[in-house]
């Protein structure tokens, strides 16, 4: 019967250490969907408003658009922030900004796989 007490207490503590990596697990399950979700509707935001800007340019259509860029850098990586102003900077250049209108996608493409 000496075993019996330490075998119970046992269990005790067993348990309430799975409870506590339980929580740490699920808390950072929550942490990584919320980042993804975060950055997933930046980018779709950005998209749009890239969109809005180019079909209606305006002062506000601009305004919207890098708004959004700062969302971007501060939820997404760099690659993205950097393809994003990239998109600002070949404005002019129709096979410049194709090309960074393919790398802005890929980036947003390969960042969302990684989250």
């Amino acid at each position: 019967m000496d075993w019996f007490f330490p075998l119970v207490g046992g269990l005790g503590i067993g348990s309430l250490l799975k409870g506590i990596v339980d929580h740490f697990l699920v808390n950072k399950t929550k942490v990584k969907e919320r980042s993804y979700q975060e950055m997933r509707e930046a980018y779709l935001g950005l998209l749009e408003s890239l969109h809005d800007a180019a079909v209606y340019p305006s002062d506000e259509n601009a305004k919207a658009y890098a708004l959004w860029q700062t969302r971007c850098k501060l939820f997404g990586s760099e690659r993205v922030s950097k393809a994003a102003q990239n998109m600002v900077d070949t404005n002019e250049d129709r096979n410049g900004r194709f090309l960074a209108h393919g790398e802005l996608l890929d980036a947003m493409r390969e960042d969302l796989k990684k989250a």
